[in-house]
């Protein structure tokens, strides 16, 4: 029980230096994840920029809010277009600092690296934003990194620190139940204390009657029969006789 509340009070101090770290991350937060403060390029309706890919990259192009059509063209330097993929679950809807919500339309996660062109053949604004740099620029944020800790260790603290607590109200019982004697005033059993120890009442009919159970009563055990040995001296007489 003592590990349970350990873990528990530790669960509940890393939730609150998460919450706390939250609030003072935010402001680099939007500073790296707000596509209108950090993006690549952004593209009027009919423009086209040029931009650098590299290996192993993640790119993602973004339009406001009801406007979800992909519209777009990325061609490298041998005129070859990159589709791209459409976006998942894991690319979600973000929000900029002033509120206004940026759907992913197009992701880019395979292009090979080199120069490319970015066509914006849409009729709003597009965005370009690179996801691996901007996720490795919060990590060098000392808010971030505590918040992140606070937050995802936190609760993995408090579930086993639940989980400890339910074995100890589950033994508590248990741990001091003490041997009874039975009312002969002898000890029990094995078996007899498997069944104190687990509450386990024994089925009737089960017990296998004591042979000495009657001379432990009384205090005296009777003695057994004694057979006494053949007389040799009456057989030398019964040959005698039948010898004449």
């Amino acid at each position: 029980m003592q590990w349970a509340k350990r873990l528990t009070g530790a669960s509940i101090l890393l939730l609150l230096i998460g919450v706390v770290s939250y609030y003072n991350a935010m402001p680099s937060m939007f500073e790296e994840l707000d596509p209108a403060q950090s993006h690549m390029l952004e593209l009027e309706p009919g423009d086209s920029g040029e931009v650098e890919i590299a290996a192993l990259g993640e790119y993602v192009a973004l339009r406001l809010e009801g406007d979800e059509s992909a519209d777009l063209r990325l061609v490298d330097s041998n005129g070859q277009e990159d589709r791209g993929s459409a976006p998942t679950s894991f690319d979600i809807v973000r929000t900029g600092e002033d509120g206004t919500s940026y759907v992913p339309v197009r992701v880019f996660r395979s292009s090979g690296a080199g120069e490319y062109t970015l066509y914006n053949d849409g009729a709003t604004t597009l965005w370009f934003v690179d996801d691996v740099s901007a996720q490795a620029a919060l990590f060098t944020e000392p808010w971030f990194v505590v918040m992140m800790v606070g937050c995802c260790l936190g609760p993995v603290l408090g579930v086993i620190g639940l989980i400890l607590m339910l074995i100890g109200w589950g033994s508590r019982g248990k741990e001091n139940t003490p041997v009874v004697l039975d009312n002969q005033g002898r000890l029990p059993t094995t078996d007899e204390l498997y069944r104190q120890y687990h509450s386990i009442e024994e089925e009737p009919g089960s017990d296998i009657p004591d042979p000495f159970a009657d001379t432990r009563q009384s205090g005296a055990i009777e003695p057994v029969p004694h057979e006494d040995p053949p007389n040799e001296e009456s057989e030398s007489d019964w040959k005698g006789w039948d010898e004449g």
